[in-house]
């Protein structure tokens, strides 16, 4: 977080490093009693001789003899006799706190620990022949484990049988200038004149009354812890005095300062050990809570000290004054850390942020100031509250609460935005501070009005009294309010019974609907299935009826196609006659040619023979041109009628092929014709079998539909009944919606107007009680005193 504080260098203990050979106490011999001649002296000498002897007093400790080590240094004693915990020097160089001592060093060994723990233990005697004067324990343990700090195990301190009679009970309200919240229970403590009241933030109940006839309080804080309630204040010029009381007790468990004027702030360390405090005398003075001694004081401030706070790990210590000084100490030693320098008018407040590391710092000159602890560095300036302003808190979130001249209480975010303004006063508002869960901020001005607002809406919840009224009065003003919040309470309780019974009508209209809606929709989920069979089957009929009618179809055209070819066989048988006759026709025309052209060519062959004997007499070229000529012309027509007689001869070869191939088809035409009839007959008897299957097919088709129609309408009016009974449960749900919003709308009241009449009864029973404890003790409120 910031530097490590050398929170003990003021006041000695700041050895030198020792070498780490092992340096070992001698010894002494063995007694009933550790004293510091004999045990602790060789061992300081060893560990802290360097530093801390008669010429050498690092922080004006002297450890080299027991008058000067008991005396201890500058800020004060480092041995507690009979308490080593609360010892100085022993926490240190046991390494239980900051700075550890030596310096720079491994812990001295646990066997001269224990002896200087059993030095102080037995009460820190010079000499055997010592006697031993041992500080007497204070009946309340003020000073806390530092493990158990924060958050206390267990319920949060909530006043338990405090008395809630005020100690001025005719005090008018004036300027509320000091309020505080527990951090961890719902209570708030408010100043009022010469008596602290504490209010329950969860029901804004008054659980306690503290006097405090010192004077005027100016200044409250709770202990980090929420046991202790810490007050401040006196009488202007003559006294002040700081006094804390047990918060479930409301007891006093102590008082310090008996200052000559009053006391504008204090606070009291994390621990518990010390509380710091200032005022008009600007000095801040630190005092051991347990004894009331004087630990330390710190003079810098030139101005009235108005400001004083711990931070929440009790290492530093922030203070304010009215000249605009702000400085912050180091809280066990005193000694100056940093001085803040930059506001312009007085400081009116500081608050540190939970971690530590931030300070908060409110001013006159209007501003909120936050601080950083690790350079002392302004890290942010809020223009806050016009004219001044009063009062600064840090949430637990990192949230500022703060109050001013502008009457106005504000919300800031972690960042320093401003998230609300809460609802104005009609004066200077003065103090505001969250309560434990930050769901609540309770504000006051100058006038003494006290107002408690929501946090997160900024709306005004209730009104808290600076001056409640005596015991009797309450109780009387309870008794007379409970009487009437009875009556309220049992009309509409009366009246909201009615609306119960007609809610519980309702609701039983509503599953009787439900009943018939479940049945209705039984049934449609029922003849929905059926419609769902019923079209299977037909779907099924129809494949059927579809599947028969295209065996139909194909039957049909192989029936034609069988007539056709029996048509076709029988057109054939006929033409293969005709074919036959016209086969015998052209082999007798071809025979009859051939024999012609054998003929012819028979007829022409000496003529041909006569050309070639004249051709060979022939002997003068004149006759042979012409016997040439002659046997030429006769060979061509040679040729001729050959090829005739050939062409006669292939005519016939053919004519024979075809009346070889008529004949045969002749043959065959019977019985291909005979096939197809065959053939033909068996299609038409399958075609009408066929056709007899579809018949019976489309009849089963619509029996199908017919019962699928007669499903679907089942199912339709099925669904009518459904939409009749959803109707009918739409209404009476519509019904029951109005009988249970009337019954939700009365209830905030009837509630609101029971619990009023419990809190007034229980308050008034609890005022009872009061007025007899108050009328044992002689009908006075005294101030309690500190515990013995």
């Amino acid at each position: 977080m910031r530097r490590t504080i050398a929170a003990i260098t003021s006041a000695g203990l700041c050895c030198l490093a020792f070498a780490l050979g092992s340096a070992t106490a001698a010894d002494g011999p063995k007694t009933a009693k550790t004293t510091y001649q004999e045990h602790v002296a060789p061992i300081f000498r060893t560990r802290c001789g360097s530093c801390h002897n008669q010429d050498k007093q690092k922080g004006g400790l002297n450890l080299d003899n027991y008058g000067a080590a008991m005396q201890g240094g500058s800020s004060g004693k480092v041995v507690e006799p009979g308490d080593p915990d609360s010892s100085t020097i022993f926490l240190v160089v046991s390494h239980k706190e900051e700075p550890k001592m030596p310096p720079n060093s491994p812990r001295i060994p646990d066997a001269e620990l224990e002896t200087i723990r059993k030095w102080i233990e037995g009460g820190a005697l010079e000499s055997s022949g010592s006697v031993a004067m041992v500080k007497a324990r204070p009946k309340f343990e003020f000073k806390l484990d530092a493990a158990s700090m924060g958050k206390p195990k267990g319920e949060p301190a909530m006043p338990q049988g405090v008395l809630t009679e005020p100690f001025v009970p005719n005090a008018r309200p004036g300027a509320v200038v000091a309020m505080a919240a527990s951090p961890w229970a719902p209570l708030a403590a408010i100043a009022g004149h010469k008596q602290v009241l504490l209010y329950r933030t969860t029901d804004n109940h008054l659980v306690g009354v503290l006097p405090f006839p010192e004077g005027l309080i100016y200044t409250l804080k709770f202990s980090r812890s929420g046991d202790l309630l810490l007050s401040g204040g006196g009488r202007g010029g003559q006294s002040g005095v700081a006094v804390a009381w047990d918060v479930k007790k409301g007891t006093r468990v102590f008082e310090v300062g008996k200052e000559y004027d009053i006391v504008l702030a204090a606070d009291i360390t994390p621990d518990q050990s010390q509380v710091a405090l200032g005022g008009p005398g600007k000095v801040v003075r630190i005092y051991n809570t347990a004894d009331g001694s004087l630990v330390a004081e710190m003079r810098k401030h030139t101005e009235w000290i108005t400001a004083v706070e711990y931070s929440p790990d009790g290492v530093l210590l922030a203070t304010g004054d009215r000249n605009n000084g702000l400085i912050v100490w180091e809280a066990r030693t005193a000694r100056e850390y940093f001085d803040l320098r930059g506001h312009q008018a007085a400081i009116s407040d500081v608050s540190w942020r939970l971690d530590s590391n931030v300070l908060a710092s409110s001013s006159e000159d209007g501003s909120i100031r936050l601080w950083e602890m690790e350079n002392g560095n302004n890290i942010k300036t809020i223009g806050a509250h016009g004219g001044g302003t009063l009062s600064v808190r840090f949430g637990k979130d990192g949230r500022l609460l703060s109050a001013g001249r502008d009457r106005v209480a504000r919300i800031w975010d972690a960042n320093g935005n401003k998230q609300r303004d809460l609802e104005p006063f009609s004066d200077l508002a003065l103090e505001a501070v969250f309560t434990q869960d930050e769901s609540r901020v309770i504000a006051a001005d100058w006038t003494g009005e006290i107002r408690v607002y929501d946090s997160k809406d900024g709306k005004r919840l209730a009104n808290l009294a600076v001056n409640p009224r005596p015991i009797a009065v309450r109780l009387e003003q309870t008794n007379q309010a409970l009487a009437v919040a009875k009556s309220e309470a049992d009309a509409l309780s009366r009246q909201f019974a009615q609306l119960q019974a007609d809610a519980q009508t309702r609701a039983k209209a509503v599953e009787a609907a439900q009943l018939k809606v479940g049945a209705a929709d039984k049934v449609v989920s029922e003849r929905g299935k059926a419609v769902a069979a019923a079209e299977q089957v037909l779907k099924a009929r129809q494949a059927t009826l579809e599947e028969i009618r295209a065996t139909t179809r194909a039957a049909e055209q192989l029936e034609a196609s069988t007539t056709a070819a029996v048509q076709a066989a029988e057109k054939s048988a006929a033409s293969a006659a005709t074919a036959e006759k016209a086969a015998n026709d052209a082999l007798i025309a071809a025979r009859t040619a051939i024999k012609k052209a054998v003929a012819e060519k028979s007829a022409h062959d000496p003529a041909l023979a006569r050309a070639t004997t004249a051709l060979d007499a022939a002997r003068t070229p004149a006759e042979i041109s012409r016997a040439s000529s002659e046997l030429s012309r006769i060979a061509q027509r040679s040729v001729e009628l050959a090829q005739a007689v050939t062409a006669a001869c292939d005519a016939e070869t053919k004519a024979l092929q075809v009346l070889e191939q008529a004949q045969k088809a002749k043959t065959a035409a019977p019985s291909v014709a005979n096939d197809s009839r065959l053939k033909a007959k068996a299609v038409s008897l399958a075609v009408q079998s066929a056709r007899d299957k579809a018949a019976r097919a489309e009849q089963d088709r619509a029996a199908a539909e017919k019962i699928a129609n007669e499903a679907r309408a089942a199912h339709q009016a099925a669904m009518a009944s459904l939409a009749a009974a959803k109707k009918e449960n739409d209404q009476a749900l519509a019904q029951k919606a109005v009988a249970e919003k009337s019954l939700a709308d009365r209830k905030p009241a009837v509630d609101a107007a029971l619990a009023r009449a419990n809190a007034l009864q229980a308050e008034a029973a609890a005022l009872a009680v009061e007025k007899k404890q108050l009328n044992a003790s002689g009908g006075l409120a005294t101030a309690a005193k500190p515990a013995a």
